[in-house]
This record gives structure tokens, sequence and C-alpha cells, in this order.
């Protein structure tokens, strides 16, 4: 993101995109959205996007799409087997990470239950930060269990630390935990305590033997 200088002599972050498709939302009246939330049991999950105005249940596909993605979609081809699109992809994170073989998952919860189901086995100990929903169920379902290894800053709402998503690497060195063999989760985004945002410094996402 670049900056200008306001007339103020201010400088203004500038976005360099323009906005080229609008979606409609809907702002019923807050009588309404009271009888949505109770008919719903106050569970954001079985509210009904006509009732919502703003959707801040989930980051997930919540973002715009470029012109030149939209245009790849049009030529994208979308055989059931043997795809160019695939060998393209296929290709791309070959040349960005060096790894051949990938298999690509509609989003992150499902790579946390094939992970899962690959590596947790019965009494397993998983370190993470701190747990998403689903990646405790796929971890317990498959008789692990999860060691939540956070900085004491990460509970405190009013804190400027800048790294609260860390993983407390001291509590992992005491928690006897081998992390040359050790299967590790790291949350990432902002799903987290009170929906604190985590930026992270170290990035143990996954580390295997």
């Amino acid at each position: 993101m670049q900056e200008i200088k306001f007339y103020s002599g201010e400088n203004i972050p500038l976005e360099l995109h323009k906005v080229r498709i609008v979606q409609k939302l809907n702002l019923v009246p807050i009588e309404r959205r009271l009888e949505a939330l109770n008919e719903g049991g106050y569970n954001t999950f079985r509210l009904s996007t006509k009732d919502v105005f703003l959707d801040m249940l989930t980051d997930s596909g919540t973002n715009a799409m470029s012109d030149n993605q939209l245009a790849a979609m049009m030529q994208a081809d979308d055989a059931y087997a043997g795809s160019q699109s695939f060998v393209r992809l296929q290709k791309a994170v070959e040349d960005v990470l060096g790894k051949k073989l990938l298999l690509p998952v509609h989003q992150g919860r499902a790579a946390e239950n094939i992970i899962s189901l690959a590596y947790v086995k019965k009494g397993s100990l998983v370190p993470m930060n701190y747990h998403f929903t689903t990646a405790m169920a796929h971890i317990t379902q498959n008789g692990g269990k999860i060691a939540e290894l956070l900085y004491d800053e990460a509970y405190k709402i009013n804190s400027d630390h800048p790294f609260k998503g860390n993983m407390n690497i001291e509590y992992l060195i005491l928690s006897g935990i081998d992390p040359g063999y050790s299967l590790s989760f790291h949350n990432v985004f902002s799903h987290f305590p009170k929906n604190l945002n985590v930026p992270l410094l170290n990035r143990y996402t996954l580390f295997l033997k």
C-alpha cells in the first residue's frame, strides 16, 4: 500500500485498485434482528443472511476477487481429471515451495481433518498457541489431546504486545514435547479469545520428524 500527501500535508494510505462489483446488503429493523437472534437461540450459525447486515462470523471466503482472478475463472480447465489448471497450480507450488506433491483442499478445516487423520494417534499431544474449534475436534476425535501454549500477554485485551499469537516456547520446552517428532498446529488467524488479532513472530505452523 502506497501513501500520498493530502492537501493538509497528512500522508494518506492509498490502495491501488478499483472496486468493480458491489453486493447488496440487508439492514432489517433492529426489532427483526433481535427476533432473529432469539429464533436462532443466539447461535450465529443459525442466522439467515437476509437478517444479517455485516457478516463477521468468519473471514473465510469474504474477500473480493481481482479482475485477473475472475478472468482466470473463465479460462479454467474444469475437467474432472487431467486438468491443466491443476498442472499450472502444481508447477506454481513446486516453483515457490519446492514441493512436487500437493493435495488441494477447499478450506483450512478440511486440511486439518486430513492432517489429523494422517498424524494424530491415540495419546498424541499436539501443541498449539490457541485452538480453533474444528482443530480441537479433529485432534480429539482421533484420540489426541491439545496443549495450548500461550504467552500471558495473549489474554490481556488492552495489551500492545506486537505478537500476541506466539507459541510460548518456554512452555513448549517445559512440557517435554519433542519438537522434532511432534505435530503442531499454529493458529494464524484472528479466531482467538475475545476476537483479538494474533500476529505471529514464531510460525511453527507444522513440524514433523
